[in-house]
């Protein structure tokens, strides 16, 4: 009978945009077939997932080295990624605070100049009421 021996599953989660993916993958995949183990290296060719053989003996233990020495490699770099990716999100965060304060003292300081967004577009000069105009020596002479 055949037994599964020293199989390792890790799995690793991206966000993206709210939805999350989870990949499977085997990091080493030793078979013991009666008294003697094998080692298989998991392959992804599209959706399809296939086992490929390596061997047994120092071949099959240095493959199974290397390949969990590039499982490390993958993880570190996936590391770094999201601590760089962390990084510009905090940035992008300070960067949109300030725009919304900017925004805002723009805002502010064209509505008390009198001026008024028309239809969250163009900022536009109030027109003053008839009477007020004459008032303050701004309508036409005569």
């Amino acid at each position: 009978m055949d037994r599964l021996h020293g199989v390792a599953l890790v799995s690793i989660l991206f966000n993206f945009t709210g939805a999350t993916a989870q990949v499977w993958y085997t990091t080493m995949s030793w078979i013991w077939h009666g008294a003697r183990k094998y080692y298989y290296r998991s392959i992804r060719t599209g959706s399809c997932v296939t086992k490929e053989y390596i061997g047994t003996g120092l071949r099959a233990e240095r493959c199974a080295d290397a390949d969990a020495q590039q499982c490390r490699e993958r993880q570190a770099e996936a590391d770094a990624w999201r601590q760089a990716r962390a990084d510009m999100e905090a940035l992008d965060a300070q960067i949109q605070a300030w725009w919304d304060a900017g925004s805002t003292l723009v805002n502010a300081s064209l509505t008390a100049a009198g001026y008024y967004q028309h239809a969250r577009g163009a900022w536009r000069k109030r027109a003053l009421p008839r009477g007020d105009a004459q008032a303050h020596g701004e309508g036409r002479p005569g």
